[in-house]
């Protein structure tokens, strides 16, 4: 949110660390921008025009990361120069390896006045821009029919995925068919950086366990239980607060407002939701919860449904079982 001026402190995380770090964790980095995607935009279920843009950093560790920018941050974004980019409250995906997302609580800095930045500037000016670095993100548009793993859910169970040490991931256009509303919502901590469940002290205040504190408000966070549908075979998955967002339409405290102040609109964002069709991109793992192990799948990313290259996706695995 801020060009040149450093804000406030940072923690920064070396790329090649972030390797190591889990899905959704949110992390301050600091690169060089090597490149940059021209701006796209995409339409949100609440019929909202939102540009995207996505820049490869790199830093001293000889590693690469894709950044995705959003909204206004993505339009003014000039990557002339290979300026040095630090982002605070970027958040961590382990979809196509390792990827962040700098969302609308993130701040970005561009050629900050800060000694990380002046080291980084040096560093690539003398030689390490032409470093042969390697990306954690996998390379390839991502919903190019080469770069995705499209699988129907039927194959999904045949293939047995997430039934390995690692994760598996893959991409499927499906129906929602239902949502469970009943516990969708849960009051957070109000921290920044913390989705811990709070407990009502029944007088005014909420005590947070994990931050050991007790505030006088919280936030809403979704967690979204949905059956979504294809041509043949359905499947529960889990949508954490951005792509519960996306699927309603809603963000988390509009519908928080929402249910405590208006049940019949509560509902209706949820009708709105039903039957609507999407790509869902995906991560599924075989997890063990009381001796108990179940698939578990959880939603990335849901885009909307590029009907072109979907088909080209389609006529070419026709064309491999005719074979």
């Amino acid at each position: 949110d801020s060009q040149g001026v450093p804000t406030m402190q940072c923690d920064f995380v070396p790329i090649k660390d972030l390797a190591d770090r889990d899905n959704d964790a949110i992390v301050d980095v600091i690169g060089v921008c090597k490149s940059a995607e021209d701006v796209t935009r995409i339409t949100t279920r609440a019929n909202r025009d939102v540009s995207k843009r996505a820049l490869s950093l790199m830093d001293m560790t000889g590693k690469e990361v894709s950044v995705t920018l959003w909204g206004e941050e993505a339009e003014k974004f000039d990557a002339s120069g290979s300026p040095v980019v630090a982002i605070k409250k970027a958040r961590l995906s382990d979809f196509r390896g390792k990827s962040l997302s700098a969302s609308f609580s993130s701040t970005i800095m561009v050629n900050p006045d800060i000694p990380q930045a002046f080291r980084l500037r040096a560093w690539y000016d003398q030689g390490g821009y032409a470093l042969d670095s390697q990306s954690l993100t996998e390379t390839g548009p991502a919903t190019g029919s080469s770069a995705v793993n499209w699988k129907t859910f039927s194959e999904m169970k045949k293939d047995n995925l997430g039934h390995g040490e690692k994760a598996d991931y893959f991409s499927c256009v499906a129906t929602v068919v239902f949502i469970r509303k009943e516990s969708c919502l849960y009051q957070a901590c109000p921290s920044a950086d913390c989705y811990k469940k709070v407990i009502d002290q029944n007088n005014g205040m909420y005590h947070c366990g994990k931050c050991n504190k007790e505030f006088p408000n919280f936030k809403y966070r979704l967690l979204l239980s949905a059956n979504l549908a294809d041509c043949w075979d359905n499947q529960w998955v889990t949508c954490f607060q951005e792509t519960a967002e996306v699927l309603l339409g809603c963000s988390a405290a509009e519908l928080g407002q929402l249910r405590d102040t208006d049940e019949t609109a509560f509902d209706e964002v949820f009708q709105k939701a039903n039957f609507s069709t999407h790509i869902f991109k995906n991560r599924v793992k075989l997890e063990t919860y009381n001796d108990e192990s179940r698939v578990k799948v959880t939603v990335l990313e849901i885009l909307p449904v590029d009907h072109r290259e979907y088909s080209r996706s389609l006529l070419s695995s026709i064309s491999k079982l005719a074979r």
